[in-house]
């Protein structure tokens, strides 16, 4: 089991859609009530790109930053994220931003490329290579911190524990990491 974890989530989905944010808080509130994991969440809902921007510019260091959002790869830029129609953020954008975090779970379509994860400067990122729908990507998170913060697996055993026991593996084909 983790001790002592902090975790940010940063839920940039439109008021309306279903949010993968507010999931996760409920999930890690019931992780620490009935199996105290020792991880604490802390969850925003992002309305904008320059609330996104300030979120993660804290200079802070957290154990895992969770971001649901959209993704989108078209044009002449890698991919962007962002909320699906008013705003997006680039890779070049966030490698600016003073934040750092072991693990950064990107759920966000297509957003699974070199530049996107590098701009993280995390040990650790996961995100999908595909576009996704929203209760699979839900699912697969849900799945993969209930191994990783709860029952205190590795990252990689519970990316291929997700993987396998959620119809994802197309979607989430492997995980960035520092050598």
């Amino acid at each position: 089991m983790m001790t002592g974890r902090s975790i940010l989530v940063l839920d940039c989905t439109q008021k309306g859609e279903p949010s993968e944010g507010k999931l996760l808080k409920q999930f890690f509130s019931i992780c620490r009530l009935f199996k105290p994991a020792k991880a604490k969440a802390v969850c925003y809902s992002v309305r904008s790109k320059s609330e996104l921007l300030s979120k993660l510019n804290t200079g802070k260091r957290y154990d895992i930053i969770h971001i649901s959002a959209h993704g989108l790869k078209e044009g002449p830029r890698d991919a962007t994220i962002g909320n699906g129609s008013t705003w997006e953020v680039s890779a070049e954008e966030i490698d600016r931003l003073d934040h750092t975090a072991k693990l950064v779970f990107l759920n966000a379509c297509v957003s699974n490329t070199k530049k996107m994860a590098e701009a993280f400067k995390s040990d650790y990122f996961i995100a999908p290579s595909t576009e996704v729908r929203w209760d699979d990507a839900a699912l697969f998170s849900l799945m993969f911190y209930k191994r990783y913060v709860v029952d205190g697996v590795s990252i990689k055993h519970a990316f291929q524990f997700a993987r396998s026991h959620t119809k994802t593996g197309k979607d989430y084909k492997s995980f960035w990491y520092k050598k």
